[in-house]
């Protein structure tokens, strides 16, 4: 979705941010004899937008669960982000390609 009301270019809107963002899958690993895990955000179709990782200096007080959230948290900071930018090139590119034209 792209807001083009009262004859402004095509944007990127929050409101296309957030739709992608309710659609964002999360995956997490936890790195074998550490105290770290991984999260992978990533589209419904399975393009990955963005990866964080979370740990403890500590492994006797690593708590996975917690450790899950906090990378699940960053990943998906990290993702948004990552889609603005995402969004801009494809309008970008939509835009250059109109009529045929293009490179």
């Amino acid at each position: 979705m792209t807001d083009t009301t009262q004859h402004q270019a095509p944007r990127v809107t929050p409101e296309r941010i957030d739709a992608l963002m309710a659609t964002m899958r999360y995956t997490t690993t936890r790195t074998p004899n550490s105290a770290s895990t991984t999260a992978t955000a990533s589209l419904p179709w399975g393009y990955v937008v963005a990866t964080a990782s979370s740990g403890c200096l500590d492994s006797g007080s690593f708590d996975e669960a917690t450790s899950r959230k906090l990378a699940i948290a960053e990943a998906a900071k990290k993702a948004r982000e990552a889609l603005w930018d995402r969004e801009a090139y494809r309008i970008s590119y939509e835009l250059a390609h109109q009529g045929g034209e293009g490179a």
